[in-house]
């Protein structure tokens, strides 16, 4: 369980967080701020698969280095 929260905790927060904004941007009828919010959403979500690219990346780094070391 530590492990999952500590590989994903940064995700799960953002999710959440982008999950909120969207519903008060869902909320927000008629206001000049909804727009503002639905990009603060998708800004949410770039965050996120940023997050998992970079975890991909070091992951692949990290694994090239270990084959290294066994050869």
């Amino acid at each position: 369980m530590l492990r999952a929260y500590l590989n994903y905790g940064l995700i799960a927060s953002v999710v959440v967080w982008a999950a909120i904004i969207g519903v008060m941007a869902y909320r927000l009828n008629e206001s000049p701020w909804r727009w503002a919010f639905v990009g603060l959403v998708f800004a949410g979500g770039l965050t996120v698969a940023a997050i998992l690219g970079i975890k991909k990346y070091v992951d692949r780094q990290t694994q090239a280095a270990e084959q290294r070391s066994q050869e």
